[in-house]
């Protein structure tokens, strides 16, 4: 997730009318809407609740709804937008048990998922004003800018990874009403980067990363863990302009948090406490407002998370310490049969 100051968004003009080349490429899409609109759903599939023509500019695709988002996409092949669909439905019921005092409202989610680079950046462009270079600089997937993903299909593993990653920051986006550490919120949205299918589901493993993995056993053999007191404090803004194995090490380190607390047991009920107090915006010590200006403030996180998971500062760092170490030293493949 970017952090960056507030935004204004220009509202592009839409065509008076189509080229051939659109026209052509309409009848094309119509055939597409067709097969994604039938009733029938095979039980490894998302079930469609519906799917229309969309245009946007001179730029025509699909809008697709299944039950917690609209997909806006110009992505022509059917197993690839249904792999996107289930793994961010998928990921959509993990966030929710994070927080279950929340009921989802009527209002579903918006992702944008672009064929091309070329259409995401037209669209990054118009839409994201002053902050477009920022989002421009995004080497992979795609971003979360308040309440809404914009990705295009590059590599469709890495596309999908972000896709779930970010889905984390829109969700909080839209159903919190406090901010949540933007550290910790870095680190739970990394939770949903390993994920595997089956016939069924999309399950996901938040203690397993080979990425963010590697970069702690780099940050540990290297001596350039950023320390627990820094790190809860600062935001992945703070690092744009830093080495990149430092990012990376803030990445894994928020991970590992992340990580600690949503599965180690000593934490875990506390950790959802926390999370629903925050959603709810019910807590003595407010780090800010979820309100899309990204200001925080860092001295309150400390006394914000020694509320709710970390009593005694020393053992928290202590298990931290250790948890960042057991993490590191996991294997990343999983034991052959």
């Amino acid at each position: 997730m970017l952090m960056t100051s507030t935004r204004t968004c220009d509202i592009p003009k839409a065509y008076d009318r189509l080229t051939l080349a659109a026209t052509l490429r309409v009848a094309r899409l119509l055939c597409f809407v067709f097969i994604l609109g039938c009733d029938s759903t095979p039980k490894n599939e998302v079930r469609i609740e519906r799917t229309s023509y969309w245009q946007w500019q001179d730029i025509t695709g699909r809008q697709i709804e299944t039950a917690h988002y609209v997909i806006y996409t110009t992505v022509t092949d059917n197993d690839s937008v249904q792999r996107f669909a289930r793994v961010m439905e998928g990921a959509f019921t993990q966030y929710a048990s994070l927080v279950p005092a929340i009921k989802p409202d009527e209002r579903k989610l918006n992702l944008h998922f672009f064929a091309t680079h070329d259409e995401w950046a037209r669209y990054t462009i118009a839409t994201t004003g002053k902050d477009a270079e920022a989002y421009l600089s995004v080497l992979n997937g795609g971003y979360a800018v308040k309440d809404e993903f914009v990705c295009w299909l590059s590599n469709e593993s890495d596309t999908l990874t972000t896709a779930a990653h970010e889905g984390l920051h829109q969700f909080v986006a839209r159903y919190f009403r406090t901010r949540l550490p933007p550290t910790l919120e870095e680190g739970l949205a990394c939770t949903f980067e390993t994920y595997t299918f089956t016939d069924t589901v999309v399950t996901f493993n938040p203690t397993k990363n080979p990425r963010r993995q590697a970069a702690l056993r780099n940050a540990i053999d290297g001596n350039y863990l950023i320390p627990l007191d820094t790190l809860v404090m600062i935001h992945a803004g703070d690092l744009r302009d830093r080495d990149p194995a430092l990012r990376e090490s803030y990445y894994a380190q928020a991970w590992a948090l992340a990580a600690m607390l949503r599965e180690k047991p000593a934490y875990r009920l506390s950790f959802l406490a926390m999370m629903r107090a925050a959603a709810l915006g019910d807590t003595p010590i407010e780090i800010g407002r979820n309100d899309g200006s990204q200001l925080y403030h860092p001295d309150r996180i400390r006394p914000f998370l020694q509320r709710y998971v970390a009593p005694d500062w020393k053992t928290f760092q202590a298990d931290y310490d250790q948890a960042v170490r057991d993490l590191a030293d996991k294997p990343t493949t999983d034991p052959q049969p």
